[in-house]
């Protein structure tokens, strides 16, 4: 049996990859800031010295669900709060991926997937620190995936848009998740299981040559000017 793991399992976007991977087949661990025995999630921090991969396993397939978010800007901007959130955003991704790789635990041939953001590549207003440490992903996966090919090891991104969730309808008006909506070509938001579909697809072997990548899921939000 192929195994994943899915770092962030425990969120919402990680728990739906985990699912998805689990329909193809893989056999799944995921990790979290906590343990989470119940819902099978082991407590790992790559940034502890005292990190230790959980399972025995080597991996077909890793995935990068986990990340923090903050709104400031240029203006307001810290020092501290960005390299917190940094450290969340990309040093967390490139140590567990340095631990995996020099510990053995990534066969050849293996995929990898890292969830980024739509607003690595388009500006919004107070997310500063935000986009700078999505945008530092690009450098990351490009970097990886060129490193990687020799191990046949396939590194891509997925970057969702807005996405309609629970958590989206409870911190968003009716009329803000509307006026996003309509800055789709299709006047809706892709949900979650868009972003785990496709994340699914590029772990698995009908991935035959796609790496390097960033892919939108959007439904056409990065691109599309409707006014």
């Amino acid at each position: 049996m192929a195994h994943a793991l899915v770092f962030g399992g425990g969120g919402q976007i990680g728990a739906a990859c985990g699912e998805a991977l689990a329909r193809l087949g893989f056999s799944v661990l995921g990790t979290g800031r906590r343990a989470d025995p119940v819902a099978g999630i082991h407590a790992y921090d790559p940034l502890s010295d005292a990190a230790e991969i959980p399972g025995d396993d080597p991996f077909e397939a890793v995935v990068w669900a986990q990340g923090a978010n903050l709104n400031d800007s240029v203006i307001d901007f810290d020092v501290e709060r960005h390299r917190a959130l940094y450290e969340a955003n990309v040093l967390y991704v490139a140590a567990s991926m340095n631990a995996l790789l020099t510990s053995g635990r990534v066969r050849d041939g293996a995929r990898m997937v890292v969830i980024s953001s739509v607003w690595q590549r388009i500006a919004r207003r107070n997310k500063f620190s935000y986009m700078v440490t999505k945008a530092a992903l690009q450098g990351l996966v490009q970097s990886a995936a060129l490193d990687l090919a020799e191990q046949g090891i396939m590194v891509n991104a997925v970057l969702p848009g807005a996405l309609d969730t629970p958590m989206t309808r409870a911190n968003l008006t009716v009329e803000q998740i509307d006026r996003l909506a309509g800055m789709t070509p299709f006047n809706r938001l892709p949900a979650i299981a868009d972003v785990a579909n496709l994340t699914a697809f590029l772990c698995s072997e009908q991935n035959s040559s796609i790496t390097g990548q960033f892919v939108s899921v959007d439904l056409g939000f990065e691109n599309a000017k409707l006014v």
